[in-house]
């Protein structure tokens, strides 16, 4: 890791280090307090609750599931891994299971 000449790493290094243990962290909280200081560094967590649109420039697909019916096909089925947003722009997608035509 890189410091800055104040010798503190610089804030992607330090964003990068608190989404990490955002994941790790357990429900409760350890989780809300580091959610929220990437909150006051303008990083939001995303999710995709079950039965979102799929969206390409939110989610990315790493499984899909057959859809029950017609309207659910390109749905969410579940998240598997939360996204993080910076000021707007996707710096992790929401990892997600869809559903698709059997």
């Amino acid at each position: 890791m890189t410091t800055d000449d104040a010798g503190t790493p610089p804030i992607a290094d330090r964003i990068d280090d608190l989404i990490t243990a955002a994941d790790v962290a357990a429900e409760g909280d350890e989780r809300t307090d580091i959610i929220d200081r990437l909150a006051g560094l303008g990083v939001d967590r995303v999710t995709a609750p079950a039965g979102t649109p799929f969206d390409p420039t939110l989610h990315r697909a790493i499984e899909v599931v057959p859809a029950t019916c017609e309207t659910d096909v390109n749905t969410i089925e579940a998240t598997v891994r939360a996204g993080w947003r910076h000021r707007g722009h996707m710096i992790r997608y929401v990892e997600v299971k869809v559903r698709v035509h059997r």
